[in-house]
């Protein structure tokens, strides 16, 4: 199938450019003049590639058009009369992955058009067999998916890996953020330097200083020795600062200051350290309604998003389902040495569901179904027909006698987890606990 692009602006020389410059690379291509004609395109075709100018009539309705429902895993590349760091920045934070102006590079856009076309071409060579099997999903250092959707996040880590910036990765609880984070790591040149993910909720408001910056023997009541903070335990690595929103504001204000001036200072202490390390951050919550709400720093905001990374939810990226699964079956019988398989029923109702926990919920789908079966795994080994997610009540856990304690607590702590669709902290709330404690207990169960 020929890749398909929509070059949305209205100077109609700047567009037939374009225009001309995509179908030379082999795309089908559409021109739409304004965000309505726009919208009109990609309901009716399924787009690879957008230009985008933000110079349309309208004030702002290009920005606006970058939230459109059809341009999920879409390319989008976004165009300025002028150098204007403001709309490029926000641009790129809802969703754009480049931002040039006019007029535009014409090699560095040939080169674009050429990956991003060889690109379509592997997808549909990917997603032409009916059935998935084990090992034919794309990977992408920890991250496995065929989709559109996924490849955009695959371009934009390869971008990003080569350079220093912060990196803000959000998305649903379950969608992958610490594989994301691992990733860039691996694929950089701090890849020889340790990775180290600090959880913000998990720690205890009063330890959480000493957690990430360190501290002094003698500083506090209690602190016996000296101890070397998150920041220190990273140098010359990366840190993962995972649920940034759930930091405390005055903590925040602090993170912001080492951020800016690459130093920490133990507490206690008189001096400060030289910092070496990269950051990246993560959240289930959009990071703009984290602002907007007060829980997290607009300053602390844009020190961080130097290149926003959003995950899609699993549901966006149905494709990649059946092939997951298959994946992780593929895990089980090579684990435990068996040969048990989805029966077609199987795979076409996991591939319907919309797995609200995302690719943790389908992993503990997959292992719960490899547990019950025998040989064939049916859809009855599935609990597709109850509600899963907030708003679901009834649903019951069956523990057998004799079951241990342990045993039943973490029963009942995953299953609450999967109903609440990977929400921690509903999660937290349902069963009387602290998030720190959740927390604490996911860590034990290896979650």
């Amino acid at each position: 199938m020929t890749a398909i692009c929509l070059v949305v602006d209205g100077n109609v020389e700047h567009a037939e450019a374009l225009a001309g410059l995509s179908r030379d690379s082999g795309f089908t291509t559409y021109q739409a003049s304004s965000v309505d004609d726009a919208a009109t395109v990609l309901a009716q075709k399924e787009v690879d590639l957008v230009f985008l100018s933000l110079d349309l009539p309208g004030g702002d309705q290009g920005l606006a058009l970058l939230e459109h429902s059809d341009l999920n895993g879409v390319e989008i590349v976004v165009m300025g009369e002028e150098d204007d760091p403001a709309r490029a920045d926000e641009a790129i934070r809802r969703g754009a992955s480049l931002f040039f102006c006019k007029p535009f590079d014409e090699p560095h856009l040939r080169g674009l058009l050429q990956d991003i076309a060889e690109e379509c071409v592997d997808a549909d060579k990917q997603t032409s067999d009916a059935t998935p099997v084990a090992g034919g999903i794309d990977q992408f250092g920890f991250l496995r998916g065929s989709s559109r959707a996924m490849r955009k996040v695959y371009r934009q880590l390869r971008k990003v890996a080569a350079s220093d910036a912060s990196l803000l990765v959000y998305g649903e609880s379950g969608t992958g953020k610490e594989l994301v984070a691992r990733t860039v790591h691996t694929l950089s040149e701090r890849r020889e330097g340790p990775f180290v993910a600090f959880n913000c909720a998990a720690v205890a408001e009063t330890l959480m200083e000493s957690e990430l910056f360190g501290h002094e023997k003698g500083s506090f009541s209690g602190a016996e020795r000296r101890h070397r903070g998150y920041f220190e335990q990273a140098a010359g690595g990366t840190l993962l600062l995972d649920e940034i929103t759930e930091l405390d504001l005055e903590l925040q204000a602090k993170l912001l200051r080492v951020l800016e001036t690459l130093t920490v200072r133990r507490i206690g202490s008189e001096s400060d350290i030289a910092l070496d390390v990269r950051v990246i951050s993560a959240t289930n919550r959009p990071p703009e309604v984290a602002v907007a709400e007060g829980r997290l720093r607009e300053d602390l905001y844009y020190r961080l998003a130097q290149f926003p990374v959003k995950l899609p939810p699993l549901r966006h990226r149905s494709q990649d389902i059946a092939g997951l699964a298959q994946y992780f079956l593929s895990e089980l019988n090579n684990l435990h040495e068996t040969e048990l398989w989805f029966s077609a029923a199987a795979l076409e109702q996991i591939g319907q569901h919309d797995w609200p926990g995302n690719v943790r919920q389908l992993r503990h789908a997959v292992e719960r179904a490899y547990i019950l079966s025998e040989n064939a795994i049916e859809p009855d080994a599935f609990d597709f027909n109850s509600k899963k997610g907030p708003d679901s009540s009834g649903d019951v856990v069956e523990i057998a006698v004799g079951t241990s304690l342990a045993d039943s607590e973490r029963e009942i702590i995953l299953a609450t987890l999967e109903q609440n669709g990977g929400d921690k902290t509903a999660t937290a709330t349902a069963l009387g606990i602290s998030l720190k404690t959740l927390y604490n207990r996911l860590k034990d169960y290896g979650e």
